[in-house]
C-alpha cells in the first residue's frame, strides 16, 4: 500500500459540517469536491468508479482512501462589516453559520490499495490539484470561501509538493504559466473522455485574473461590490447563470442550480493573495445547465469577467 502525507491549510474560512451544520472537517465532502473535478477534467466513469469507488447497483470500494487528521480549532462566526464580503456570503449570516477558520492546519494522509497503479495514482493527484488550486470546499464555495492550500505533501518522508508526478502545488507569481503548465500536464495524465451533458475543463472553463492584494477580505470584498452591481444591472430572468434558485422569482423559485461563475483565493508567498475568477459556459462541448431551462444568456458570465478582470484571460 502507497500512502502520502499531506499538510493542509485553510485560506478562507471553510463553512463545513454534518446535518446539524457543526463547523468540522469531513472526509465525504472532500471526496466529493475532488470527484466532481476528475469528471469536469474527463475523467472516464470507469475511472471513477476504480478509483474512487461507486454505490451503485455494482458497488465497489476505490483505490484511494483519505483520512483527515481532525485539528484543534475555534469555531468562527461569520464576519460581517464588509458589505461586498457580506453579499457574497449572505447565506451564511442568515443561518448564523460558524467556520473552520482561516490558517487552520490539517494533515491529509492518501493511501492506495496495492491493486492501484501509477496511471491511477496519477489521476487522483490530477484531481487533488484541480479541487485544491482552482476549487473549494463547503458552502459558499463558489464565492471564495473554503479555499484551503497543499502546503506539503511527503512520499516516504521526501518533499515531492513542487514535483509531484509532475504537477507543481505551490502557486507561482507568474499565475498563467503556472496554471497552464500544470493543466497540460493534467490533459496528458487524464487522457480526456468527456462526458455528454457535463461541463468538460478544457472546452468549458476560462479563467480569468481579477487582482492581487496583502489581504483576502479586500480582494472577496472588492469582487463581492462588483459583482452585486453587475448582478442588479441585469433582468431576473438573465440572472439565472448565475445560479439558482432565484428566490424573487416563482417560476425558479423551486429549481436549484450551482452557479456557472467560481471566485478563488490562491495564497502566493506570504501575505500575498490572487483572486481568480472561473466561468462555465457553453462551447464547442454542449452540457445541460437544467433540464426545465432552454434559454439561458451565457455571454454574462464572459461580460462579467471582462468587466471585473483587471489582469485579464489566463486560461485557455
Amino acid at each position: 500500500m502507497r500512502t502520502f502525507d499531506a499538510t493542509c491549510r485553510i485560506v478562507t474560512p471553510l463553512f463545513m459540517g454534518g446535518a446539524s451544520q457543526q463547523a468540522e472537517l469531513r472526509t465525504q465532502s472532500i471526496n466529493g469536491v475532488l470527484r466532481w473535478w476528475f469528471r469536469v477534467a474527463g475523467g472516464s466513469l470507469e475511472d471513477e468508479k476504480r478509483i474512487f469507488g461507486w454505490a451503485g447497483k455494482t458497488s465497489n470500494q476505490g483505490l484511494v482512501r483519505i483520512f483527515v487528521k481532525d485539528p484543534p480549532f475555534q469555531p468562527q462566526k461569520f464576519f460581517s462589516g464588509q458589505p461586498g464580503y457580506n453579499y457574497l456570503g449572505f447565506s451564511l449570516k442568515l443561518t448564523n453559520r460558524y467556520a473552520v477558520p482561516e490558517n487552520t492546519t490539517f494533515a491529509l494522509k492518501i493511501s492506495f490499495h496495492p491493486k492501484a497503479t501509477d496511471d491511477d495514482i496519477k489521476k487522483f493527484f490530477s484531481a487533488l490539484w484541480l479541487a485544491f488550486n482552482l476549487g473549494n470546499f463547503g458552502s459558499r464555495a463558489r464565492r471564495g470561501f473554503g479555499s484551503i492550500k497543499i502546503e506539503k505533501i511527503l512520499k516516504d518522508g521526501e518533499d515531492i509538493t513542487q514535483s509531484c508526478f509532475e504537477l507543481n502545488f505551490i502557486p507561482s507569481a507568474d499565475l498563467k504559466i503556472w496554471i497552464n503548465k500544470n493543466l497540460e500536464r493534467i490533459k496528458e495524465i487524464i487522457k480526456p473522455k468527456p462526458r455528454k451533458d457535463i461541463p468538460y475543463l478544457f472546452e468549458n472553463f476560462e479563467i480569468y485574473n481579477f487582482k492581487s492584494d496583502n489581504d483576502w477580505h479586500n480582494l472577496l470584498n472588492e469582487v463581492g461590490e462588483k459583482y452585486k452591481n453587475f448582478r442588479q444591472k441585469e433582468r431576473l430572468n438573465d440572472r439565472i447563470v448565475f445560479g439558482l434558485p432565484i428566490i424573487t422569482l416563482g417560476k425558479y423559485r423551486g429549481l436549484r442550480r450551482a452557479s456557472l461563475l467560481l471566485f478563488k483565493i490562491l495564497e502566493i508567498g506570504e501575505k500575498n493573495y490572487s483572486l481568480l475568477i472561473i466561468i462555465i459556459k457553453q462551447n464547442n462541448h454542449k452540457f445541460i445547465f437544467h433540464p426545465d431551462i432552454k434559454n439561458v444568456k451565457w455571454d454574462l458570465l464572459t461580460n462579467f469577467a471582462n468587466f471585473v478582470s483587471s489582469l485579464g484571460r489566463i486560461y485557455p
